[in-house]
């Protein structure tokens, strides 16, 4: 099992609405990604195995910087 931690720093609200109508919709399948937010923070764990996977940039609007991702890997 792999995970991308993806994070975006701006419009929480318009993040989430963004990421559930343009990127969810576009996983493919045996992806999973959970969304977790604080007031200006949108955290996304984005569960995979086999090919990483990548998040498109959101647009510009609603980012106060451009967005980050850490991949990792499960250890036994």
């Amino acid at each position: 099992m792999r995970v991308l931690m993806w994070e975006a720093k701006g419009d929480a609200d318009g993040l989430i609405a963004w990421w559930r109508t343009q990127v969810e919709p576009q996983l493919p399948d045996g992806v999973s990604a959970e969304l977790f937010r604080s007031a200006d923070r949108v955290v996304a764990l984005v569960r995979f195995s086999g090919e990483r996977v990548t998040v498109p940039d959101p647009p510009e609007e609603l980012v106060a910087r451009p967005p980050h991702a850490w991949p990792f890997e499960a250890v036994g």
